[in-house]
């Protein structure tokens, strides 16, 4: 087979298409980077054997594969795994995504560990995200427990009742609506999910010193009393209705003596009317 022409390709000036003859007829050979044509010194006129273009063809495909990895690491770190996916997706073979691999690693350009360390401070710095959804995350990227372990030492005991008191904060008094405890509870239950361990979550507690708003807690208590005092004055009256209100305020977190002084406005309301 006989080289009769190469031309570049109009959507990358870095690629050609080389075309072969045989037995003159011309037809096309394949596509190459400029970067491999320089290297095999590719020319017209040259003879090349088909175990040579078969070659040419698979260092081809690993440098568009590799130029595909550049890109993709061009927008942020990623983990050897997330690289292994990416490369699947784009239908690289398992030698084509070993040998892309190995030459990333060697580079430096994928590294499990500076990428661990990388993400945790990223995730410290810019998310209410607590230790262990972080490890979680890491996990789910296929890194090594050791490395992983190694890189969450960033995450302090600190740092995390530092970023747990913030969010308890936060979290307390978004809603008037329901007794103290209710939100408080909930707020532990919701950092929790949200990775928070329970300890630093108690001692951000501690450390907040997080108080009462009473007249909050009468406002809410008031609002929330309306509503169970309607739902269950249509089947009950009297004394069965008073413990049917008690008992539901009692489970919505509310103190005796403000459901007591409920209970009395509401048994006023009643004689008066």
């Amino acid at each position: 087979m006989i080289v009769s022409r190469i031309t570049t390709q109009k959507k990358n000036k870095n690629r050609y298409n080389v075309f072969i003859k045989t037995n003159e007829v011309e037809s096309f050979g394949f596509g190459v980077h400029e970067d491999l044509l320089i290297r095999h010194a590719i020319r017209k006129g040259m003879e090349i054997s088909q175990s040579e273009m078969d070659e040419i063809k698979k260092q081809d495909a690993i440098h568009q594969y590799y130029t595909l990895s550049i890109n993709y690491l061009s927008y942020r770190m990623r983990a050897e795994s997330e690289m292994v996916d990416y490369l699947v997706k784009k239908e690289a073979t398992e030698e084509e995504i070993a040998f892309v691999m190995e030459k990333l690693i060697r580079e430096k350009l994928i590294d499990d560990v500076a990428f661990s360390e990388a993400y945790v401070q990223t995730k410290i710095n810019t998310t209410s995200k607590g230790p262990n959804k972080i490890k979680q995350e890491l996990m789910q990227k296929k890194i090594s427990p050791a490395t992983i372990d190694d890189a969450m030492e960033k995450y302090s005991k600190e740092i995390e009742v530092e970023k747990a008191a913030k969010l308890l904060q936060k979290k307390i008094r978004s809603s008037n609506r329901e007794s103290f405890r209710t939100q408080l509870n909930k707020a532990k239950q919701s950092m929790l999910q949200q990775g928070y361990q329970m300890d630093a979550i108690q001692m951000a507690v501690e450390e907040i010193d997080l108080e009462k708003d009473e007249d909050a807690e009468k406002e809410a208590l008031y609002h929330q009393g309306e509503k169970i005092w309607m739902k269950q004055a249509r089947k009950h009256e009297g004394g069965m209705l008073i413990q049917k209100v008690k008992a539901s305020l009692y489970q919505k977190g509310f103190q005796g003596d403000l459901i007591e002084q409920f209970i009395d406005e509401k048994m006023n309301e009643e004689v008066e009317s």
